[in-house]
């Protein structure tokens, strides 16, 4: 929850300086290193504990090299502490590295997170469907049936590449659509209005039944092409040569209240 957090105040908002993404970050990894303590505590064996503190030390490398210019503002900070340490973890048993962070994690400062003066929460509302319509949607089972979406965006950094609908059906199973760059129009500063279809089909579909369309912002965290132009440390000799494990996470955040619609297929004629 701590990481899904960290995620949401990196991407969901925009007027977030590179100080404050720096703290997101340390945030990030301390979380990471309390999810390695946790998991060392109900893992048996330590086989499983080898690839995940090798990963954990990668995400230290890539955080120095990533923000090598910060670090002196950092003093007696959690990363500040590991990299002071970093000679002895790269030569730790799993068990031995899991103590180190532990204790760290006590000792290390707190780093307060500045909030900068324009700072805007990325929202989404959806028009239509509206969700409070008694009249389903039919169509025959087995074939396609186009259901109109109209939602307004606000404080969207980039909402052609990074807003995505999602229809979620009855057994669970989920759709992912991306609108076309022409399905969104930018009405005034910070706003945008998209009007797409999304094409619904379900083979298993006999019975009415609701679904549920919500907005999603999609993000990817790579940092590696800033990472890449930083020297490897001296310590990092002794780590594999593995690209940094924040390459390429990505992920989505809801970001609009979900509307149910309510579905009605009819049999395929035989």
């Amino acid at each position: 929850q701590i990481l899904e957090e960290t995620y949401k105040m990196e991407f969901m908002y925009s007027g977030v300086e590179s100080r404050q993404v720096v703290i997101i970050h340390h945030m990030r990894l301390q979380a990471k290193a309390l999810q390695l303590i946790v998991t060392a505590r109900t893992t048996r064996g330590v086989e499983p504990l080898f690839g995940m503190c090798e990963k954990f030390l990668q995400e230290v490398d890539s955080f120095q090299r990533c923000f090598i210019s910060e670090l002196p503002h950092m003093q007696g900070s959690f990363v500040d502490k590991l990299l002071d340490l970093m000679p002895r973890l790269v030569t730790s048993k799993p068990s031995e590295v899991v103590k180190i962070l532990q204790t760290t994690l006590r000792q290390s400062t707190f780093l307060h997170l500045p909030l900068p003066e324009q700072l805007h929460r990325a929202t989404a509302n959806i028009i239509e469907p509206t969700g409070e319509s008694d009249n389903p949607l039919r169509f025959t089972s087995g074939l396609v049936v186009a259901l109109d979406v109209d939602a307004t965006l606000e404080h969207v950094q980039d909402p052609q590449g990074t807003v995505k609908v999602q229809v979620l059906y009855p057994d669970g199973q989920a759709q992912l659509i991306h609108p076309k760059p022409a399905d969104f129009r930018n009405p005034g500063p910070g706003r945008h209005r998209l009007i797409t279809q999304v094409y619904l089909s379900h083979t298993a579909w006999t019975e009415p039944c609701q679904i549920e369309v919500r907005l999603l912002l999609a993000y990817n965290s790579n940092r590696s092409k800033a990472a890449a132009k930083v020297p490897k440390s001296a310590w990092n000799e002794s780590l594999e040569t593995l690209p940094p494990s924040e390459n390429g996470i990505e992920g989505t955040i809801p970001f609009s209240k979900p509307v149910k619609v309510f579905i009605m297929p009819k049999p395929a004629r035989r």
